[in-house]
């Protein structure tokens, strides 16, 4: 393949790209890049909020199952002072810092000032539970059944 060349000039003289052509593009790109970047860094951020409500919803839905397996009651402790969750003895899941957590739960749960705690019957059902999660204005609602135990999750607008 042979670059067509201007009358006179070797074929070698007039291939490839300028200073200028490769400048205006790189301006272009950085252009591009510019706008792009903010709808990815809030992408990033909704998916964030999103993946720790499925987290957590698993996390319980897991609970429920290891409670009806080992026909034991298992218990889930939120501790809105550390703004932890803990699922079992070493099993912990800690909030990022800027995540707000809100539980309304039945007053029998509470255990401590800031403490309360979900239990999984064997028979599938639980203490019942709901949880809201507020991180920059986007809220996610996980929900836990009182009668099924069955634990769900969704986005408020």
């Amino acid at each position: 393949m042979t670059a067509a060349s201007r009358a006179g000039a070797p074929a070698h003289a007039t291939a490839g790209f300028t200073l200028v052509e490769m400048l205006v593009v790189l301006a272009i790109m950085a252009l591009v890049a510019a706008i792009a970047a903010p709808g990815l860094v809030s992408n990033y951020r909704t998916r964030n909020l999103e993946t720790l409500a499925g987290e957590i919803t698993m996390r319980l839905r897991l609970s429920r199952t290891s409670a009806i397996a080992a026909a034991r009651p298992r218990q889930v402790l939120v501790d809105l002072g550390t703004r932890t969750f803990r699922f079992g003895e070493q099993n912990t899941l800690t909030l990022p810092d800027d995540v707000k957590m809100t539980v309304t739960t039945g007053q029998e749960t509470v255990i401590a000032d800031r403490q309360t705690v979900l239990t999984f019957l064997p028979d599938g059902s639980a203490s019942g539970m709901d949880i809201s999660l507020l991180q920059k204005g986007r809220t996610a609602r996980i929900a836990v059944n009182w009668l099924t135990g069955l634990s769900t999750w969704r986005a408020l607008p």
